[in-house]
């Protein structure tokens, strides 16, 4: 018979098995613990050193504490870390961590940003951010209403990846995905009435007429979430909207980024999200008619443009000297802010009726 969920060995029995282990191994012991969700055995794992615990045993502690809802003690344990070293970066995540629970979202933001002012890429640092900035449901989610609310029969995606956001699609009538990459698909993803076309999203529309794919049909809906530079995106825009219906809607990924340093044309983190950005800056520019309205959804936004012209050529016939303008152009705007002009509306059922009026 199993120990039931009450059951925990007591603080002798513990200290009988393990007295002898050093700090470093009782921190392996307790992450396991934490890793099975024993999050009781993790505790107490953590207390069985007789010794003052070093920062990492002690942050253990407080997330296994923290976990079983005593709150204000594993607080108050991160806060002594903290107290002793103020830039400690494990402490200064665990107690962000625990701000965003109580709500805090001010002092979670300022604590993850001291994070990543040393150290851009300290594990989930970035997507912990990205989610205080943009609350609500994540980027997926979003799609899948807006395929519910849009009910596509025509939908294309560039950027496939897995197919997890080409699955949404299943309603659809005819469905396109585009990705040069077959190795991260998986087939049982992909809706029975998909193509997917392993080839650039140039090579694409370079090889292919609406009228070959669609019939006498257009595009209704389309994803682009391909390179993250901004020029493959922009040419991804122009040749969907040339191939799409004038009341069709394209979505763009990784428009609205919260940091600088994930928003520069060199990957510089592994949260990153390039320069994408830039069209939504030349669409405002070039094609002030479209309706550009950016959801504010984790990770890092989405883009809706509606209002589309397919024999537009304003884009096609400017597109070698605005590249070449925007191409060195940083991102204007600090940390948690949005560039001035850029129409961001809340990923809740009102904020994506608005982006799609």
């Amino acid at each position: 018979m199993t120990a039931g969920p009450e059951y925990l060995a007591s603080p002798t029995a513990l200290a009988s098995a393990l007295g002898e282990l050093g700090q470093a191994d009782l921190l392996l012991l307790a992450t396991q613990a934490l890793r099975v969700g024993s999050l009781d055995y993790a505790a107490a794992i953590c207390e069985v050193s007789s010794s003052e615990p070093e920062p990492a045993l002690q942050l253990t502690r407080a997330a296994a504490l923290f976990g079983l809802g005593r709150h204000d003690v594993a607080v108050a344990l991160v806060d002594e870390v903290l107290t002793k070293a103020p830039e400690h970066l494990a402490g200064l995540f665990y107690r962000a961590q625990m701000a965003q629970h109580a709500g805090d979202a001010r002092l979670a933001s300022e604590l993850l940003l001291r994070v990543l002012e040393r150290f851009p890429d300290f594990p989930g640092a970035l997507g912990a951010l990205s989610a205080l900035r943009m609350p609500g449901p994540p980027y997926r989610d979003v799609l899948r209403r807006l395929h519910e609310l849009l009910r596509p029969r025509c939908y294309l995606e560039i950027g496939v990846e897995t197919g997890a956001t080409l699955s949404l699609a299943q309603a659809a009538q005819r469905v396109i995905g585009i990705d040069p990459e077959r190795s991260k698909l998986r087939s049982e993803l992909v809706p029975a009435n998909a193509r997917v076309f392993h080839e650039t999203s140039d090579a694409f529309f370079a090889r292919h007429t609406p009228g070959q794919l669609l019939g006498d049909q257009r595009l209704d809906l389309a994803f682009i979430d391909g390179m993250h530079w901004f020029e493959f995106a922009l040419r991804d825009f122009i040749n969907v909207e040339a191939w799409s219906q004038p009341n069709a809607c394209v979505v763009l990924h990784d428009c609205l980024p919260v940091l600088p340093l994930t928003a520069s044309r060199e990957r510089l983190t592994k949260f990153w999200v390039g320069d994408v950005w830039k069209v939504v800056c030349i669409l405002r520019e070039l094609r002030p008619e479209l309706s550009v309205k950016i959801i504010t959804t984790a990770p890092s936004g989405l883009c809706v443009v509606r209002g589309l012209n397919p024999e537009s050529k304003v884009l096609s016939e400017a597109l070698d000297e605005v590249v070449e303008r925007y191409r060195d152009m940083p991102y204007p705007a600090t940390a948690l802010e949005s560039p001035d002009g850029f129409e961001l509306v809340p990923a809740n059922e009102q904020g994506l009726r608005d982006a799609l009026k």
